[in-house]
């Protein structure tokens, strides 16, 4: 399936807009609707990295239909683009819009820092959004604190053509890819490569299928939440350790570029040895596609990630990116974050996330210029399945996220900390985690 990719204080959110003109069917246009408000600046925080150049996306689409309204970007890593977000809106100047993954947005709104959007956004428009990509927005109360309007998934990478010059198969289990591994090392060809410096959950995500199949339903979104043990001995804990021990053996075979030393290597090492051949496969988030396609001269195709044996159900992980209005942001702001979020859930805006090479969060609507594989990946989004779901473990905390980025192989890996010891870790991560909530 996988094989190519990759109105404040009131519930109407006024006349529906057609996604292409911007007008409502009165034949008012979209600025039309702010006519009576107090706007202000877009100011768009948590964006990694520096967008460079022109407005692009969904933003283009906003500042031509609001063209007196600014729009800016405060951007940062993804390592701290939690701290520089929680720190503006705790000094009370919170950004007109927060930008987040969805899995973590939930420490925000546990510390009261997002703002129920129920009274400013009709339902209609969370109606539109794919239920797995929403859910993790909802409060206990029924709370609607952030609009998810992408996501991007963990998939694996791989050069096509050298896959047909081997006559290899997609791998369906862990002896399918050892055995692939095994047959390139031959050649003096790395089975795989993995940003190991700050995206370890990449690689980890193959751990999901087992999980949910061997201790039992649900049990990696109870890790996400911090309910279920990790540590040795537990069912789940031994789960974890079964992959990192399969992990290991592919590592000490040589299979990890560039060999010994792999779990030192970052997103531009990865890009790299993949572009120039050096590398079969490439465990990575699926927005990474675009990198990949325009450094690669050879086909690229993607594979879910293969399981511990024949016949497992595959979970694949979807990371929702989330935006969000600080609970703290003023009126003008708030008129300003609610026009954006309907351009971004509008038809116009959402074929702006699919051209990025994203998965949209509105499957229903009809996407121009996409190939019928990609679009059998947003027809899944409407089915009530359990191979799509937020349950990334690492929203647990931030200690958790640091811990499965950078630490969950890299420890055992290298020797620093045996299996029982990463795994004790992981353990007192998610305990410290689940006292802080209850402490809430």
């Amino acid at each position: 399936m996988l094989a190519l990719l990759c109105a404040c204080g009131s519930t109407d959110s006024g006349p529906e807009q057609d996604a292409t003109t911007g007008q409502t069917a009165d034949g008012s246009s979209a600025a039309d609707e702010t006519k009576g408000k107090e706007m202000a600046t877009l100011t768009i925080s948590g964006v990694v990295g520096s967008p460079g150049g022109d407005l692009t996306g969904p933003e283009k689409l906003f500042k031509e239909k609001y063209p007196d309204i600014e729009v800016e970007y405060i951007t940062c890593d993804a390592v701290n683009r939690e701290q520089i977000l929680k720190t503006a809106i705790s000094a009370g100047a919170p950004p007109t819009v927060g930008f987040y993954w969805a899995t973590r947005l939930g420490s925000f709104y546990d510390i009261g820092m997002c703002l129920d959007l129920r009274d400013y956004l009709d339902q209609s428009y969370f109606d539109r959004i794919s239920k797995d990509m929403q859910a993790v927005n909802v409060g206990s109360n029924g709370e609607q604190f952030g609009v998810s309007y992408s996501a991007v998934y963990f998939t694996t990478f791989y050069n096509k053509d050298m896959f047909e010059k081997y006559g290899f198969s997609i791998p369906e289990t862990w002896d399918d890819l050892t055995e692939i591994f095994a047959r390139l090392k031959q050649d003096g060809i790395f089975g795989f490569a993995t940003n190991s410096a700050t995206m370890q959950d990449c690689l980890y995500a193959m751990v999901f299928s087992e999980l949910e199949d061997k201790v039992g339903p649900g049990t990696s979104k109870g890790i996400a939440d911090a309910t279920i043990s990790v540590a040795p001995g537990s069912p789940s804990g031994e789960v974890i350790r079964s992959f990192i021990e399969q992990v290991k053996e592919w590592y000490d075979a040589g299979y990890w570029y560039p060999g010994e030393g792999g779990i030192n290597t970052t997103a531009d090492d990865v890009n790299a040895a993949f572009a120039q051949e050096r590398c079969l496969c490439v465990f990575n988030f699926s927005g990474a596609f675009a990198t990949h396609e325009e450094s690669c001269d050879f086909e690229i195709g993607a594979f879910m990630m293969p399981t511990s044996r024949e016949g497992m159900d595959r979970y694949m992980h979807i990371e929702p990116s989330v935006l969000f209005i600080p609970s703290n942001a003023s009126e003008p702001q708030i008129n300003t974050a609610i026009e954006f979020f309907k351009v971004i859930l509008s038809e116009e805006g959402q074929q702006a996330v699919v051209e990025s090479n994203n998965l949209p969060s509105v499957p229903s609507y009809t996407y121009a210029n996409i190939s019928p594989v990609f679009q059998g990946v947003i027809n899944e989004l409407e089915v009530e399945t359990n191979h799509f779901g937020p349950f990334n473990p690492t929203r647990t905390s931030s200690e958790m996220q640091t811990f499965i980025k950078q630490k969950i192989f890299a420890a055992p890996l290298s020797g620093v900390m045996t299996i029982d010891e990463t795994l004790n870790e992981m353990e007192q991560v998610r305990l410290e985690a689940l006292e802080a909530k209850q402490n809430r």
